[in-house]
């Protein structure tokens, strides 16, 4: 009996004792208050701010940056990349270039046989061969018109002929460009009269060769793709943006990939969110040192927005009081504190990222802000 007394002697002094504490809390309270003097000064004492838990931190001691941070895929435009294909079905003979290879424009990428070439070529010797039956016949019968052993109809019937071979052997050469085969090597058919079912793919463009899509010994159709080539200069930043802060976003925004000292520019925000991840897509483009970085590649990429001046403070979240849409933190004085305005560019569990009227010689309130916040709103009335 006599330690259940004392366990209730000890119970009841703790609780005399945190209604004394929660007592002298409210007091000062109050006390602030009636202290306040100006829309966003309040007037307190050390001693009052201590009674109240109050505790500030420095902005000397928070990083400052020159922006917001966003993670990005690196991507090539569409505009950028070529996809090679055959114009005509044939046999893969050999691949000559691999992933991730540096080509020139013509330089070769395939050699391929294809039995319909020797029919192309066939059917391109015999335009030839006709066209050149009539030019000889009209260079003759313009030679006897004169004497008017041949009719001016007959003259007008045979250049009529004649242009219409010319025709003919010029689709039939472009059949063969397209099939693969270089001027040089349709002037040696004509020469020699030999058929080659080889041919080649080139490359279009100066670039890189992205995705070999067959493999030697295999058959391919007309028109199937069968090797990925694409300039990798300029590159895309495909930022990913909440929702919410896509709209600070404008083309012309400067941006710059972190820890590689790539720069570059908004091009392009997205209009539409995610549905999985409620992410806007932001587009940047970046031309110099985009070598350095790889397609596919997921970086970090500095956004520095104009209206910031170029300087965000980096603060705890728990220092942010709101009214309303506004967003302040409280600033110590030489007489208590100051309800200083901020911008809120990102807020995470781990940091606040701000801006405004702010110095690195500032002290933010970083507890008892339920005191602070009272008293500047009026709470504690007036003495």
């Amino acid at each position: 009996m006599v330690k259940a007394s004392q366990h209730d002697d000890i119970r009841h002094e703790s609780v005399a004792r945190l209604i004394r504490s929660i007592g002298l809390a409210i007091a000062a309270l109050f006390a602030i208050g009636g202290a306040v003097y100006a829309a966003d000064e309040i007037t307190i004492s050390e001693q009052q701010a201590t009674s109240v838990g109050v505790e500030t931190e420095s902005l000397a001691n928070q990083p400052t940056t020159r922006g917001v941070v966003f993670p990005a895929r690196v991507s090539i435009p569409p505009q950028q990349i070529f996809v090679v294909s055959a114009a005509i079905a044939a046999k893969v003979e050999s691949i000559e270039v691999k992933e991730d290879q540096q080509v020139s424009a013509g330089a070769v990428l395939a050699r391929l046989n294809s039995p319909a070439l020797i029919r192309a070529q066939a059917e391109f010797l015999q335009a030839v061969n006709q066209e050149k039956f009539l030019q000889e016949t009209l260079t003759r019968e313009q030679s006897l018109s004169s004497d008017r052993t041949v009719s001016l109809k007959q003259l007008q019937a045979t250049r009529n002929e004649h242009a219409q071979a010319a025709a003919s052997v010029a689709e039939k050469r472009q059949i063969l460009r397209d099939y693969g085969m270089s001027d040089e090597a349709i002037a040696t058919l004509v020469s020699s009269r030999v058929f080659d079912s080889r041919t080649v793919v080139t490359s279009p463009i100066d670039g890189v060769v992205l995705d070999i899509l067959i493999a030697p010994g295999q058959r391919s159709e007309a028109q199937a793709p069968l090797v990925k080539v694409a300039r990798l200069t300029p590159l895309w930043l495909e930022l990913q943006v909440p929702a919410r802060r896509a709209a600070r976003f404008a083309p012309g925004i400067p941006v710059e990939v972190s820890n590689y000292g790539i720069a570059g520019r908004v091009v392009a925000i997205g209009t539409s969110a995610d549905k999985a991840t409620q992410a806007v897509t932001v587009r940047a483009e970046v031309s110099d040192g985009a070598s350095g970085l790889k397609p596919g590649q997921f970086v970090e990429v500095l956004v520095s927005f104009p209206s910031e001046g170029g300087k965000i403070w980096s603060i705890r979240p728990e220092a942010i009081v709101r009214r309303g849409k506004d967003a302040f933190v409280f600033i110590k004085t030489p007489t208590g504190f100051r309800a200083q305005p901020v911008t809120v560019v990102e807020e995470t569990r781990e940091a606040a990222l701000v801006t405004g009227t702010l110095r690195g010689d500032d002290h933010v309130a970083i507890r008892g802000l339920v005191a602070l916040k009272g008293a500047w709103q009026g709470l504690g009335g007036s003495q």
